[in-house]
């Protein structure tokens, strides 16, 4: 069990003059990477407090909880902040965007296995959100909608910041497990996860609709980016995508044999395995996914619904502080 952190709405006295500090909301992850998060807690609650900062903190009980969290607070407070890694990043900011116009702007701390949102809005570390918390301004960025079947076969809506991948990705995560995040780290995990998965992995049969294009037959991996880098920032799995320029970067990689895999690896940490001769890669604002069987859908480093899928992008539809 781990314990409640403390309560910080009052978080110290402010000086007279001194400008109202910003209200913040922590939503706080335990399980983030591999349960080490909690031990960073004290040292940013100390940071905040030694700020004057007002601040409310929550923590989320389980996958999914965060949404729920940044959802009720996104009217009630001008800054949401993920405490977290990529996971908690993605889940507060599809809370925030399915809350609507005039929710509160997205802020993180990076404290997860990968953090690489973080990292690619220039917060590199638990100081760095301090700094950016207190004193940096929101500015949009962009967002990938993604719509896949609920419960029921309903519509169901999610967000990634990051990316949306379908095929190998999905393998990846699934064999990049706490245990091996715990023991190999932030550089190596996704790499390790990366060797374990390709043992056994099978490329499925997909139908993409891109934008005015079609392509069909068997495919390792197709990938809609908003940001160059995943993995930790290992892997170069968009090269040239930026988080404010309205387009996704996508990639689309036909099946190949498992020798053929291997000796692509060091393309991908490079970003030119989109040069690969069995690689298509373009700008697009929409990409449709059809696959049989049904596959897992990779969002930002976690699984998330199942294909068919929608993945869009939404121009400037979130405020991120930076």
């Amino acid at each position: 069990m781990v314990a409640a952190a403390p309560d910080l709405r009052h978080a110290g006295p402010r000086g007279a003059g001194m400008p109202m500090a910003r209200r913040l909301s922590l939503i706080l992850n335990p399980q983030a990477a591999a349960g080490q998060a909690p031990r960073q807690w004290e040292y940013l609650f100390a940071r905040l407090r030694a700020r004057g900062t007002e601040v409310e903190q929550v923590v989320t009980r389980g996958p999914g909880h965060g949404i729920a969290l940044a959802q009720e607070r996104a009217a009630g407070c001008e800054v949401v902040v993920a405490v977290g890694g990529d996971g908690t990043a993605n889940e507060v900011a599809t809370g925030l965007l399915r809350a609507g116009s005039g929710a509160a702007a997205l802020g993180l701390v990076p404290l997860g296995t990968g953090n690489d949102a973080a990292h690619q809005l220039g917060i590199a570390d638990v100081a760095q959100a301090v700094n950016v918390l207190t004193a940096g301004e929101p500015r949009a960025v962009d967002a990938i909608r993604v719509e896949y079947p609920g419960p029921g076969g309903a519509p169901h809506r999610h967000y990634a910041l990051l990316f949306a991948a379908v095929g190998f990705a999905g393998d990846l995560i699934r064999h990049t497990t706490p245990r091996v995040k715990r023991y190999f780290g932030q550089r190596l995990s996704y790499s390790v996860g990366f060797f374990r998965a390709l043992r056994r992995f099978r490329a499925p049969w997909m139908r993409l609709h891109a934008d005015a294009r079609e392509f069909s037959g068997h495919f390792f991996h197709v990938c809609a980016g908003n940001a160059e880098f995943g993995g930790g920032g290992m892997m170069r799995l968009s090269p040239g995508a930026r988080m404010d320029d309205g387009l996704l970067n996508l990639c689309l990689i036909r099946a190949m044999r498992r020798l053929e895999t291997l000796r692509c690896f060091p393309r991908l940490l490079r970003g030119t395995h989109v040069t690969h001769p069995k690689a298509t890669y373009f700008s697009g604002r929409c990409l449709r996914v059809e696959t049989d069987p049904p596959v897992e859908l990779q969002l930002d480093g976690d699984l998330v619904g199942t294909t068919p899928a929608t993945f869009r992008v939404e121009p400037a539809a979130l405020r991120v502080l930076r």
